[in-house]
């Protein structure tokens, strides 16, 4: 598989898991608000299941972010800077910040991981660890999503 096969399925994959995560997080919001005001009873996961679903959705969006590129571009770097050379350089240290940035939050975030894993979650008694080990997954994939973008292009 090319590099940039590479970045096109790991962006599908990304883009897949957050859209089923975003349709499973409306019906959970959903069905806590409807059983708060028209059942009068709130379910005991009613802030734990969403927050843990939209920080998953929030991190895959990060990985397709940064495959397409979209984290690096506000629109402005052309009409300020003119020379094409400047902006291609521009591009590769704004690229290799983010890998330099990305190597860093997966380090860090497996360390976090691993140090609240033993932690149970409050009404769930999922492992604390779940909730932060979106940031080293998404980050490590995120990082070889940026590496095979820009191997493909």
């Amino acid at each position: 598989m090319t590099a940039r096969g590479i970045a096109g399925t790991l962006d599908a994959i990304a883009r897949g898991i957050g859209a089923v995560g975003v349709a499973v997080l409306a019906a959970t919001v959903t069905w806590v608000v409807f059983s708060r005001y028209v059942l009068g009873t709130t379910p005991r996961w009613s802030e734990e299941l969403p927050r843990l679903i939209l920080i998953w959705v929030t991190w895959f969006g990060v990985v397709s972010a940064f495959i397409r590129g979209t984290h690096f571009q506000a629109g402005i770097l052309p009409f300020v800077v003119r020379s094409p050379w400047a902006r291609r350089a521009a591009g590769i240290a704004a690229r290799l910040a983010s890998a330099a940035f990305l190597v860093l939050l997966a380090v860090t975030g497996w360390q976090i991981t691993l140090f609240t894993w033993d932690h149970a979650s409050t009404a769930l008694g999922l492992p604390g660890g779940l909730f932060y080990a979106a940031l080293p997954v998404c980050a490590a994939a995120s990082l070889i999503g940026l590496i095979a973008a820009e191997v493909g292009s």
